[in-house]
């Protein structure tokens, strides 16, 4: 019972992290939490403030978890994750870079024989 919630919302995960990691993953999700906390004040009727909220507070977990490096996942958590990976990944081209990557070092290892 030492892996569960005392709340009774699910198993605590124990994270394991590199430094590195931590270092990126606080500052993406710092400036996440501010987008969402900027949205809230400047478009309060036009948004669903309930839902920002509730990103607001799963960035909030996320940052604890980097310094005690153990969270307890909930939906949100989770859903706040997936969008931030997405738009990262979208940001960053992710798919045309992994497809060129595996391109030339395809061609590569095929030259090294």
């Amino acid at each position: 019972m030492a892996n569960q919630n005392p709340m009774g919302r699910g198993q605590a995960v124990a994270l394991k992290i590199p430094a590195d990691h931590v270092r990126f993953l606080r500052s993406v999700f710092t400036s996440a939490r501010a987008g969402v906390q900027d949205e809230l004040e400047a478009f309060p009727d036009q948004l669903d403030p309930k839902r920002l909220e509730r990103e607001e507070a799963a960035y909030g977990r996320l940052l604890t978890a980097l310094d005690e490096l153990v969270i307890v996942p909930d939906r949100d958590v989770r859903d706040v994750l997936a969008d931030l990976a997405g738009i990262i990944d979208t940001g960053n081209e992710y798919s045309r870079v992994v497809s060129e990557h595996e391109a030339l070092h395809g061609l590569l290892a095929q030259l090294r024989r």
